[in-house]
């Protein structure tokens, strides 16, 4: 019975969704063992197929909306619209490390306090249930940061620490709920960031909520 209601629910999946879904697994597929991760990854492939019965996505009146976030990053968000809404760009500006993962081992030291970091995400939005106040949207891009580094070869010296800038891919997804007649708009949304240089493939798992207010019709 479970492997039949996964097979329908399957077929109800466009050609188009079902390769952007392929390519959002790829990007998870390596720590699909840490259960952390298998969860989010779970969860979100869920909302995507609950949405993806939905044939049309609502017409947008805004062009922009800008937000503030809490969690992994704390800072601030700002979106383009696209297609009436139908795709996005996401720039957060924020914290990396703030809220949790503020020590962590790495490359031949450590993390110790928080640093900044900086995203771009292009985005896929969906209505859920053919209800135009509640989507998904998922997506994939880039991050830098930048942040202090307690090397072990610094040990016991006066400078004990140098800044470090680091940059890599990053994907998210999450759900947003509209508020009835308002311009605003309540969102929770989940990621991974996957180091490149200076240290390929430091992992760095980010989740955050917030409000946004759309502008600019």
């Amino acid at each position: 019975m479970q492997i039949l209601t996964l097979f329908y629910l399957i077929k109800l999946i466009n050609f188009r969704l079902i390769n952007n879904i392929y390519i959002f697994g790829l990007f998870f597929q390596f720590v699909n063992q840490k259960k952390t991760m298998k969860k989010l990854l779970f969860t979100c492939i869920t909302f995507l197929i609950l949405g993806a019965n939905s044939k049309t996505i609502a017409q947008n009146d805004f062009n922009w909306a800008v937000g503030f976030r809490v969690g992994e990053p704390l800072g601030f968000n700002l979106r383009k619209y696209f297609q009436n809404g139908e795709k996005a760009f996401d720039v957060n500006v924020g914290t990396y490390g703030f809220i949790y993962n503020r020590q962590r081992s790495y490359n031949a030291g450590e993390y110790k306090t928080a640093g900044l970091m900086i995203q771009g995400h292009y985005l896929w939005q969906l209505e859920i249930f053919r209800k135009d106040w509640a989507h998904v949207y998922y997506g994939f891009g880039a991050q830098i940061n930048n942040r202090s580094h307690y090397a072990d070869i610094l040990k016991g010296q006066k400078t004990d620490h140098t800044k470090k800038i680091s940059l890599g891919p990053s994907g998210t997804a999450g759900i947003e709920l509209k508020i009835p007649d308002q311009p605003l708009a309540l969102f929770v949304d989940a990621g991974l960031y996957i180091e490149a240089l200076p240290s390929p493939f430091f992992i760095n798992p980010q989740v955050s909520g917030g409000i946004r207010l759309n502008i600019i019709k």
